[in-house]
């Protein structure tokens, strides 16, 4: 599982909620917690903000305790 999803979850938000937070397309931030899309580099930084974390940390893999795989 992506940083970006454990911490997400850990705030209580859905998808909705974090793509309103950092206006971004729900639909974008969906493909990228799928691992279907990276997100655009304005996108990254808005979601780093948001979310209290690194930009290089939003995409690691890891457990779903928040440790690294």
């Amino acid at each position: 599982m992506l940083r970006l999803t454990i911490e997400r979850q850990k705030k209580g938000w859905s998808k909705s909620e974090l793509a309103r937070r950092a206006d971004t397309p729900l639909s974008h931030l969906s493909r990228v917690e799928s691992g279907k899309a990276e997100p655009y580099e304005p996108v990254k930084n808005r979601l780093s903000n948001v979310l209290g974390i690194p930009e290089e940390e939003l995409l690691e893999e890891v457990d779903d305790d928040g440790n690294d795989s």
